[in-house]
């Protein structure tokens, strides 16, 4: 299969309701299937999507324990007993602590709070810690963000006369803790309608029970903004719930009484800003969690609990600072971690990485095999080894559950625990080789090569007339956008580029104009700058963008951010090489007998958009052949099969050449002459007319029994006209080459091909391409004239010496054939109309 940057992939949902929802909101029917693609598919669906309400939230006592919870929690209250938040150290358990710690203290709680050590304890509850809880007199603990899998050290509480309260938000694989009560959307005994809150949005459901119980109202204004950061940081799904807590919150952030908030706002440069999602995910949110990666968690709680503005500005400075040590890290264990798969040719092989290295900290590791996970789009283990033992984080793509992937190696460690994306590990350093040997040998047998390729959803193909203010203001309704509420994004196909260029420090973003139809828009790619060097004006490109607004001198503007680009026609070079290579060689041996027996069951297809009837019939149908035999349409059919996402393309083999690989439908770039074993296939497709009427016989005659489908038509006799116009040399073409090699008065020399075709351009007046000039370098060959090797766009040409007699180079087998195939297209046209004409009677025409 042919390696894209990205498939895509156009959302296909019932969009029967778009006329209801567009009235009953007054939106366009772009903004409403949008929604629609959301899942969001009925007017009261949209309602309460788009005018979100707390109002909406679910009766938290719909939650499993949380009437005794709340009970015991009040009996404390008012018995003034000492109770402890047991959180986790990451920005989910910092604001699940902080927001119960506010609302208990609030309504007359003796509340302390304990948070592991990343490093020294690791995540959960510990023995050590209940232990430390008893000493300083604790009588109830309220776990939040953890607990779900602690069964023997709930056990030790109870031993110890301690009584303890799980709320968390992770999968609960069997047994529950024998704890007082156990909240946990994800019970497998829960029948709560949402199942995907953080832990902080656990931790607020009790909050707002213990609310109604007391009738003690809850601080929304402080309280909210810290629900959404955790909810949002956590990265769990933006709908139901989480979609009400982090949209009101967000709204309130900027009017916080949370002291804590505020700072951080101040320190950040944020302050008076909207606040959205990124800003969550990218700037506020890793200052909290640097605390717990490279110091104590407790900075985090302490921030958000403070009374004080000019103790809340120490801390968030604090945790800035941490925050820089932690991306100072970061990068340097990723250029490290760069550096062992650069030297070693083994990594480029296997599917899954496993980077293994010491000094490395395990706070951050996390975070660096995101990254390598999302450069390399494999999934990655990252290993930091301290003495014996290494402490690993792993990171894996969609398609890929490394979870169940380490379960199947479970032998070679000594604890592991996560979930389809993410798992963390601990393992002696002598098994680390057997690991990574393992794991991939799982992956070979699992993952195809479509399965590393990353793919894009996108909601609908728009034409640039379709753009308008109105639908940016209508997608705004949509915010805020993440997991399970991902940002729209759309496609548009076939514009033209007017101009382009790289900008911003080291080019690292693109800046261009595209045109469709007459209408022009600019466009911003950030971080897409290295692809200038690749698109010219002039190109015919397919666009992935945001359609956005640029505010510049305080003139408004419509602009598109664009997040993806692809080049049209634009196939893999080894394809575009072993065609033309596969062509001359075929030349060499051309059939002169020809066959005219349609004997087969030929259903002839007159059809306008041949490309979509076949991507149609192709996922109606398996064990398809589909003949190509113009490079031209190759180019064509392959640009249109990355838009069919990534499950669409792993039922598909490419093939050109020699090789020939079987998957549910196959793709043949057939140039002239090849004998494969068609007898697997029940039905075959010419996607257009072979160069030559005895190429198509002989097929013909292979295929009795079978049902044989013509999408062919008049043009593409033109079409193949042209094509060969452009890959024939001229004599004249052949003579010029030959003199500039013979100038050069070296035996062995070497060609720039670029620096050269412009010199032919400017010199001699004549244009050609790269498959015109690999042919006549074949041709100079079949007349012992010359040798030649290719290494990248160099060519090393070798002169042999002049024979003594004149070449007839138009007898030259291969330039014969090819000519001949060049002045018969219009024969050949007639030949198959001809054909058809007396066979109609034999056929199916549809």
């Amino acid at each position: 299969m042919i390696r894209y940057d990205k498939f895509v992939k156009l959302y296909n949902e019932d969009y029967s309701s778009i006329s209801e929802i567009t009235n009953a909101f007054d939106i366009s029917s772009i903004t409403a299937k949008v929604l629609i693609n959301r899942g969001i598919k009925t007017v009261e669906e949209c309602e309460n999507f788009i005018n979100v309400s707390l109002k909406n939230l679910y009766n938290p006592f719909l939650l499993k324990d949380m009437e005794i919870a709340v009970e015991r929690i009040i009996k404390a209250i008012h018995r003034k007993e000492q109770i402890w938040i047991y959180g986790d150290y990451d920005v989910d358990g910092i604001t699940s602590t902080t927001i119960l710690k506010l609302y208990l203290e609030k309504v007359g709680c003796n509340v302390k709070y304990y948070i592991p050590d990343r490093i020294t304890e690791g995540y959960g509850i510990n023995k050590e810690a209940i232990d430390y809880i008893a000493y300083k007199g604790g009588q109830l603990i309220i776990t939040v963000d953890c607990g779900i899998t602690a069964i023997d050290e709930v056990e030790y509480c109870n031993e110890k006369g301690i009584e303890i309260i799980i709320t968390d938000h992770h999968l609960c694989e069997g047994e529950i803790p024998n704890a007082l009560a156990v909240i946990n959307p994800n019970r497998k005994d829960s029948d709560y309608p949402f199942k995907k809150l953080a832990g902080v949005g656990v931790a607020f459901k009790l909050i707002q029970a213990i609310s109604t119980k007391l009738n003690f109202e809850i601080p929304l204004e402080e309280i909210l903004p810290i629900v959404a950061i955790g909810t949002v940081a956590d990265v769990v799904s933006l709908t139901s719930e989480n979609r009400i807590l982090v949209k009101e919150g967000l709204a309130l952030i900027n009017q916080t009484e949370n002291i804590g908030v505020q700072a951080l706002l101040e320190v950040t440069g944020l302050k008076d800003k909207e606040i959205t999602v990124g800003h969550v995910g990218f700037v506020i949110g890793p200052r909290i969690n640097a605390a717990g990666r490279l110091g104590s968690a407790k900075t985090g709680v302490k921030l958000l609990t403070s009374k004080s503005m000019e103790e809340a500005l120490l801390l968030a400075k604090e945790l800035d600072k941490v925050n820089k040590e932690r991306q100072e890290i970061e990068m340097k264990i990723l250029k490290e971690a760069e550096e062992i798969i650069k030297n070693d040719d083994r990594y480029e092989k296997e599917k899954v990485l496993v980077i293994a290295s010491e000094n490395w900290h395990h706070g951050v590791i996390g975070i660096v095999a995101s990254r390598i996970c999302e450069k390399y789009f494999k999934p990655c283990i990252l290993i930091a080894i301290e003495g014996n033992e290494g402490r690993g984080s792993a990171r894996s793509i969609p398609t890929f559950d490394i979870y169940e992937g380490l379960s199947k190696v479970s032998k070679f460690f000594n604890k592991f625990g996560g979930h389809k994306q993410a798992a963390g590990l601990s393992i002696d350093r002598e098994k680390i080789d057997s690991f990574r040997k393992e794991i991939n040998k799982i992956a070979e047998n699992l993952l195809m090569e479509e399965d590393m390729i990353d793919e894009i959803k996108v909601d609908d193909i728009l034409k640039m007339k379709d753009i308008d203010y109105k639908i940016i203001e209508e997608l705004k309704l949509l915010k805020p956008y993440g997991i399970g509420n991902p940002s729209p994004l759309f496609v548009s196909k076939d514009v033209k580029v007017i101009n382009i260029k790289a900008v911003g420090s080291d080019g690292k973003h693109l800046k261009l104009s595209i045109e469709d139809d007459e209408y022009v828009m600019d466009c911003i790619g950030f971080n897409l700058g290295h692809k200038a060097q690749y698109i010219n004006e002039g190109d015919r490109v397919d666009i992935i963008f945001v359609p956005d607004v640029n505010m510049y001198m305080n003139e408004k503007k419509l602009q598109l951010n664009i997040k993806e680009i692809f080049i049209k026609n634009n196939i893999s070079i080894d394809i575009e090489e072993e065609y033309y290579l596969n062509f001359i060689c075929n030349l060499r041996k051309k059939k002169d007998n020809t066959i005219s027996d349609l004997s087969n069951k030929i259903i002839i297809k007159k059809v306008d958009d041949r490309i979509g009837y076949l991507i149609e019939f192709l996922y109606n149908n398996d064990n398809v052949l589909v003949i190509i035999n113009n490079l031209l349409n190759a180019k064509r059919i392959i640009d249109e099969l990355y838009f069919q996402g990534r499950e669409f393309n792993k039922r598909i083999s490419i093939n050109v050449g020699d090789k020939f690989n079987i998957r549910t439908n196959t793709l043949l770039i057939n140039p002239l002459y090849q004998e494969y074993d068609l007898s697997m296939f029940n039905k075959i497709i010419f996607f257009d007319i072979c160069f030559d009427e005895n190429n198509f016989f002989d097929i013909i005659k292979r295929l009795i029994d079978k049902e044989v489908y013509l999408l062919f038509n008049e043009k593409d006799f033109k079409m193949n006209q042209v094509f060969l116009d452009n890959f024939v040399p001229k004599l004249n073409e052949l003579r010029v080459v030959y003199k500039t090699f013979i100038l050069n008065k070296q035996d062995i020399f070497k060609i720039d091909i670029v620096s050269y075709f412009n010199y032919l351009s400017k010199s001699y007046k004549i244009k050609i391409n790269k498959s015109k000039f690999i042919f006549l370098l074949e041709i100079l060959k079949d007349c012992n004239l010359i040798d030649y090797k290719v290494n990248q766009n160099n060519y090393y040409i070798k002169l042999k010496q002049k024979p003594r007699d004149s070449i007839e180079i138009l007898e030259i087998p291969i330039y014969k054939s090819a000519n001949l195939l060049l002045n018969n297209q219009s024969k050949m046209k007639n030949t198959f109309l001809n054909l058809f004409e007396i066979k109609k009677e034999e056929m199916v025409w549809i």
